[in-house]
Parts: C-alpha cells; sequence; structure tokens
C-alpha cells in the first residue's frame, strides 16, 4: 500500500526528529505530500530540516524545544499553527534511555527520563489537541516500545515511561474521540544511533561484548530481524492517514513478533 500523496496539503509536527526513528518519520510525510515540522533539544535540528527539504522538495520549519518544557510545546504549537494555518498529525518521538540496574538508577536519571519520555507527550498533546478538536479533524501518533507492555532489566526508568505513554494514549483517545484519533506504536530494537549506545551501556554493566548483546536481543524475535526505521515509519503513517480511520486507542507493536497481544 503506497501513501505518496495521501498528506498532502496537510501538517505533521514530529519531535525529536533531529536523527535516528524521528528523523525517518519527518522523512515519510513529506514524501508523502505533508508540510513539515521538526523539532528537536539538539541544534543539528535544523541542518536535518535544511536537508530533508532539499532532498524532497518538501516545506520544513525547524524549531529547537525540550519536550519536558510546556512552554516549549505551546511555543512549537503556536508557531506551526502561524506557519501552516493548522495542525493535522502530531507524532511524540522525542525520547531517551538510561541503562541502570534498578537498585542503582540515579534520581535525575529516573526524573529526566520521566520528564522526556512522559511528560514530553504529555505537554505536546496537551497543546496540541485543542487546535485539532477544534478544527474536527487530526491523529497523534506517540512513540511507545514494547518495554511498555512487559518491562525489562536495567531500563525501570524507560519501561515506566513507555507504559506510561500507553495509558496516556488510551485515555486521550476517549475524550478527543470521534473528530480526533490517538494512537501509539511499541516498537522492539530499532537499529539507531541510540540502540547503539544501549550495547555500550549494558556491556559496562554485564559484562557481556555488544554481539553477545544483539544475539540475545535478537533470540527474542521471532521474525528474525531487528526493525529498521522505515518499519516503523510506515506505521506512524498508517494510523495517521484515513485507512485507519476507525483506529483509536490503539497501541499496535512494530517489535518483529517478540510482544504479541
Amino acid at each position: 500500500m503506497s501513501l505518496e500523496g495521501d498528506f498532502a496539503g496537510q501538517t505533521a509536527l514530529v519531535t525529536g526528529a533531529a536523527r535516528g526513528l524521528g528523523r525517518g518519520i519527518a522523512r515519510a510525510f513529506l514524501e508523502a505530500g505533508a508540510n513539515l515540522v521538526v523539532c528537536d533539544i539538539n541544534d543539528a535540528v535544523e541542518a536535518t530540516a535544511a536537508e530533508l527539504g532539499s532532498e524532497t522538495g518538501g516545506e520544513v520549519l525547524a524549531l529547537r524545544a525540550d519536550v519536558s518544557s510546556a512552554a516549549d510545546a505551546a511555543r512549537v504549537i503556536d508557531a506551526t499553527k502561524e506557519r501552516f494555518g493548522s495542525l493535522d498529525h502530531l507524532v511524540n518521538n522525542a525520547g531517551i534511555a538510561r541503562v541502570a540496574r534498578f537498585v542503582d538508577t540515579p534520581d535525575e536519571d529516573w526524573d529526566r527520563t520521566i520528564a522526556v519520555n512522559l511528560t514530553g507527550v504529555f505537554n505536546f498533546m496537551r497543546a496540541a489537541l485543542p487546535t485539532m478538536i477544534a478544527q474536527r479533524r487530526g491523529s497523534v501518533v506517540n512513540i511507545a516500545s514494547q518495554a511498555g507492555k512487559r518491562g525489562g532489566e536495567l531500563a525501570a526508568p524507560y519501561c515506566a515511561s513507555k507504559a506510561g505513554v500507553i495509558s496516556l494514549t488510551q485515555s486521550a483517545a476517549l475524550e478527543v474521540a470521534p473528530d480526533v484519533r490517538v494512537n501509539c506504536v511499541c516498537p522492539g530494537f530499532i537499529n539507531t544511533e541510540l540502540q547503539e549506545d544501549e550495547y555500550d551501556a549494558v556491556s559496562a554493566i554485564t559484562g557481556e561484548d555488544r554481539e553477545q548483546i544483539k544475539a540475545g536481543w535478537m533470540a527474542a524475535m521471532p521474525l528474525g530481524r531487528f526493525q529498521e526505521v522505515e518499519d516503523v515509519a510506515k506505521v506512524v503513517l498508517f494510523l495517521a492517514s484515513d485507512a485507519a480511520g476507525q483506529t483509536t486507542g490503539e497501541a499496535l507493536n512494530v517489535s518483529g513478533g517478540m510482544v504479541m497481544d
């Protein structure tokens, strides 16, 4: 199924879009004809926007923002409406991961993970949904994780934050129906810079080498490969599209079969 051109004339906002999964989702919206806003705390977001715009010919607005700040979220939504006149799709992708044993987790790691991964989603939904409700159209896709459905070792703050994203998605979906849909995607292990960093962090704690860690994670996937950015981006666009017009409040797995529910 091709979604090319399905989003022509619509505006999509992707958080955490300077690199990795967020960048891939942003590119997919551009290729499908959307106007695009990319925001990130990283200075590289401006270069990313310029590159994506040059490569696709699409119109891209870059904004620096810390998703944990409610003021930043409101500023980004206002700037989006000022530039493009509307906001049709919000993808809450910004996220961080901290690796530590449960009893060794520093307060600052817990606080920052919850602030970015969960409060950040709340901030942007709270800022964006009034516009979508007034328009009587819109979709939100939150990036959760399979870790939010079953927990995992060495990642308690991350797992808790992603479980919160799933619950927050369902609560919002109930309140903003029938005109606005809210869903989330639960990836498994994605080949990104973030996953590469996690190999090193886990290795430092367990003493396993990177290949052992990779093999252990891979063994949990019946489909036998890690997810690529494009695998997840396609599902995000599906959930945002009219093809998913009867889908809301869902937490859709894209995990190679690691989680089945």
